[in-house]
């Protein structure tokens, strides 16, 4: 058989090995006539599908196998067969809605076989509202204390605290921010100064969210200063500047900021002489802070202004109040400076009734209309008895002016020693108000008011006992007036346990119930609260291994 019709007869056959060993050449040796070499074929051809991916709304979605790893929309060739599995990992805040496409229900995967081109949709929505307490979390590292925090209308927050510096005994500004859907922020140092931080306070409007800290510092040659620094919840920690250029100590400071961003600090101050006077600066996006100016100018030895709250109308008026004190009297003095930052005269708002009455310590209230509230603690010697009366009193402002008359909040406490903690006063936007304080028998108290009218019985909000409440309350209102406070108390272990509370404009407060489970002790809780009654509590808790932490939860009205 010739090559020629062995080939013919090859092609007609099943392709074998043996065949096409059958087509080769004739002879190893001859010229031509050795076996043909092999015929070889390309492997099959694979087929591939493509699978793309559309999102919605914040989250991610990725392949096993890989190919597919997105947060907008992609896609990828998968060969034909293959077992797909889709992961669907929301952002924070975020939930898996749906899946769509070759893909269905809510489920975190979905797989499927790729035979053929396929479309796949994921929507993430935003996480339905928690309701209640959020687990507790550690925000600081170990020697932070005296936290301080706001919460605005959209529910960012911030949270500012005194931490100590690694191996040194200086206590530093720090502070985290909070953003809906992103969590809080790595916590960072505010300033670069070289003395220990004192005191820090914190004011920040709620409806667009700016804020303002300010605070007390050493300094090796005036004792201690005052600082500030703006908060914008677009760009975040503004650059800190000095209140003052005073040769005196400052003692205790207040801020109010309004809508724009103006904002105002009253601080006491020794000097121009050798006594504490009430001092003020103010603060606008355009210009910065001005120059610090006295707002009162008694200089009678030997009294002492002190212990100053401002707050700052939506109009950028601002109203302050101190107290002056000579030693064996006391009194409330006020002043207010129009939009422009013009400080009027000071006067007397509260006078002292001589050695039958005591006055104690305030606090300042104001709602969105620039309508303010004053609360103080009392204590009377009623008929020249040795029965002592204690009670917490408001005065009103709107109009323009402080309002004559001052009244009493509930029924006063009587005792020996009818002492009561410093009132702490919350407004809502609407006016309504909530005023918390405790009594020398350990008793808790709360009392509220509707918009521009008195306060309501005063209510327990934790009874009379035997530990003693060792902070003042934390307290933050809502718009319904509904309401949170929180405070530590002495336990039998010899820390201090950290409790809250919640009242409710129906039902009055609810049970104390137990926020930490800590065996150390917790201190000196603060809470912000907006009008939606969403909230952060903040508190700092003793480890034994490092020292205190600040630790938070946050509250969900489920609005």
């Amino acid at each position: 058989m010739t090559k020629k019709s062995a080939c013919r007869r090859w092609m007609a056959c099943v392709w074998s090995l043996a065949l096409l060993t059958a087509c080769g050449g004739g002879g190893a040796g001859g010229a031509g006539g050795g076996l043909l070499p092999p015929i070889g074929f390309p492997p099959p051809v694979a087929v591939t599908h493509r699978m793309d991916v559309s999102i919605t709304g914040a989250g991610r979605v990725a392949s096993q196998p890989a190919g597919i790893d997105c947060a907008d929309s992609c896609g990828a060739d998968f060969a034909s067969g293959t077992q797909v599995t889709l992961t669907a990992t929301p952002a924070a805040g975020q939930v898996l809605g749906s899946w769509g496409g070759a893909c269905s229900s809510n489920a975190g995967t979905c797989t499927v076989r790729v035979d053929a081109a396929l479309t796949v949709t994921a929507a993430f929505v935003a996480a339905p509202p928690v309701v209640g307490w959020g687990d507790a979390v550690t925000l600081s590292a170990a020697g932070a204390s005296l936290p301080k925090v706001g919460v605005d209308a959209q529910g960012r927050a911030l949270v500012v605290w005194r931490q100590l510096e690694v191996n040194s005994l200086t206590d530093r500004l720090w502070g985290s921010l909070y953003q809906p859907g992103g969590g809080w922020s790595t916590p960072q140092r505010l300033e670069a100064n070289n003395g220990a931080v004192r005191d820090v306070r914190v004011a920040i409007d709620k409806p667009s969210g700016r804020a303002v800290v300010v605070w007390t510092q050493l300094s090796s040659v005036t004792g201690y200063d005052l600082w500030a620094l703006q908060v914008d919840p677009s760009t975040g920690w503004g650059t800190p500047a000095l209140l003052e250029t005073g040769t005196g100590t400052v003692g205790f400071a207040s801020a109010g900021i309004d809508a724009n961003g103006n904002a105002v600090a009253v601080w006491s101050q020794i000097g121009p002489a050798t006594r504490f006077s009430i001092y003020a600066n103010r603060y606008t996006p355009a210009g910065g802070w001005g120059t610090a100016a006295l707002i009162e100018t008694d200089e009678v030895v030997g009294t002492v202004d002190g212990d100053p709250a401002v707050v700052v109308a939506g109009s950028g008026e601002s109203l302050a109040v101190w107290k002056r004190s000579t030693g064996s009297s006391a009194s409330l003095w006020t002043n207010r400076a129009d939009a422009g930052g013009t400080w009027a005269a000071a006067a007397e708002l509260v006078p002292d009734a001589g050695t039958a009455q005591s006055i104690g310590a305030h606090d300042l209230a104001i709602d969105a209309g620039g309508n303010a509230l004053l609360a103080w603690g009392q204590v009377d010697l009623p008929g020249g008895g040795n029965q002592w009366e204690g009670a917490v009193w408001f005065k009103r402002f709107s109009g323009g002016a402080w309002q004559g008359d001052t009244a009493r909040v509930g029924a006063p406490f009587m005792s020996t020693q009818a002492l009561l903690s410093t009132p702490v006063l919350r407004m809502n936007a609407a006016g309504a108000a909530v005023v918390s304080w405790g009594r020398l028998d350990n008793a808790l108290m709360a009392a509220t008011a509707a918009p521009g009218a008195a306060f309501g019985a005063d209510t327990v909000v934790r009874p009379a006992a035997s530990q003693a409440l060792t902070s003042l309350p934390a307290l933050g209102v809502d718009d319904a007036t509904n309401a949170l406070a929180a405070w530590t108390q002495a336990n039998g272990a010899g820390t201090g346990d950290l409790y809250a509370a919640r009242h409710t404009l129906a039902g009055a407060w609810g049970a104390q119930a137990l926020q930490e489970s800590s065996d150390e002790a917790a201190q000196t809780p603060d809470i912000g609260m907006n009008e939606l009654g969403n909230a952060v509590l903040a508190w700092q808790q003793f480890d034994p291994a490092a020292g205190t932490r600040i630790y938070i939860r946050q509250y969900g009205s489920g609005r």
